[in-house]
């Protein structure tokens, strides 16, 4: 029998930790303002009122980003 790993879901703390990681320089707020004006990815679920992301859509977000400051250089 196999068991299914429940997904796991990342809030805003760890959304700006991966940034970070990746050399970007987000605080929760300042992603919390993104998320208010609909720049950053579609929460995956919604428990009360925090959001919840894959690390998947966290990864894509961060590379989206860092591929449009290449283009403006």
């Amino acid at each position: 029998m196999t068991s299914k790993q429940p997904m796991h879901y990342y809030g805003l703390k760890e959304f700006a930790e991966f940034a970070k990681e990746q050399g970007m320089e987000y605080s929760t707020r300042h992603l919390s303002v993104y998320k208010g004006r609909d720049l950053l990815p579609e929460p995956t679920v919604m428990i009360g009122d925090k959001a919840g992301w894959t690390k998947d859509q966290i990864d894509e977000w961060i590379g989206q980003v860092k591929e449009k400051k290449g283009r403006k250089k």
